[in-house]
C-alpha cells in the first residue's frame, strides 16, 4: 500500500471510532436519563400514595396530623418541579409569546395530589374518600403516561404473560398451593422468640 492509501484507510477508521464513541455516548445518555427518571417516578408515586392514605386511612391509628400532610404537599411540590426537568413546558397554539408553556399531562397528576395535600393541610372540608379517589386516579394516570414516556426503554410485555383479575378482599382468595416453613412464636420469659 502507499502512503496516500494508509493514509485514507487512517482517516476512514478515524471517522468510523468517532462516530461510535458518539453513539455509545448517545446511548450511555440515555440510560441515564432513563435511570434518573425512574427513581424520579418511584419517590412521585411513593409520595403519592401517602398522600392518598393521609386522605382517608384505613387504620384509625394512622391519623396524619396536617403538619405532617404538609410536609407531604411540600414534597410533591418539590417533585413536580423536578420532574421539569425531564419535561419542560410545553407551547400549544393557545400559548401567548411571553407565555412559559403548559405542563405536559404527567405533571398535571403530580399537581393535582399537591393541591390535595395543600387542601387536607389547610382543613378543607370535601370528604377524604372523595379526596383519595381523586389521589388514587392521579396516581394510576401518573405511572400509565410515564409507561408511555418511557416506552422505548422498557421491556416488552406478551399478551400471553397477562395476569389474572385479582379479587380485592384477600378471604375470596383460593388457597395457597405452597405451603410455608415459617417459624412460629414462641412466648419465652415474657418476649416473643422465633422457634425454629
Amino acid at each position: 500500500m502507499t502512503e496516500g492509501m494508509l493514509g485514507a484507510v487512517a482517516g476512514v477508521a478515524a471517522v468510523v471510532v468517532t462516530v461510535l464513541q458518539w453513539m455509545f455516548a448517545v446511548r450511555s445518555g440515555r440510560r441515564q436519563r432513563d435511570v434518573e427518571m425512574t427513581a424520579w417516578g418511584s419517590d412521585v408515586i411513593e409520595t403519592m400514595a401517602a398522600i392518598e392514605t393521609a386522605c382517608l386511612p384505613i387504620s384509625t391509628d394512622a391519623k396524619y396530623t396536617r403538619h405532617e400532610v404538609e410536609l407531604l404537599g411540600e414534597r410533591a411540590s418539590a417533585l413536580l418541579d423536578r420532574g421539569r426537568l425531564f419535561f419542560p413546558n410545553v407551547r400549544t397554539g393557545r400559548s401567548h409569546q411571553n407565555d412559559e408553556g403548559t405542563r405536559i399531562k404527567l405533571l398535571d397528576q403530580v399537581l393535582r395530589v399537591c393541591y390535595v395535600a395543600r387542601y387536607l393541610a389547610a382543613g378543607g372540608s370535601q370528604s377524604g374518600d372523595t379526596l383519595r379517589r381523586h389521589v388514587w386516579q392521579a396516581r394510576r394516570s401518573f405511572v400509565s403516561l410515564l409507561q408511555k414516556e418511557m416506552s422505548r426503554s422498557l421491556r416488552t410485555v406478551k399478551v400471553s404473560s397477562a395476569g389474572d383479575h385479582i379479587p380485592t378482599n384477600p378471604e375470596d382468595w383460593t388457597a395457597a398451593a405452597r405451603n410455608l416453613n415459617l417459624p412460629s412464636p414462641v412466648k419465652v420469659a415474657g418476649r416473643l422468640e422465633a422457634k425454629v
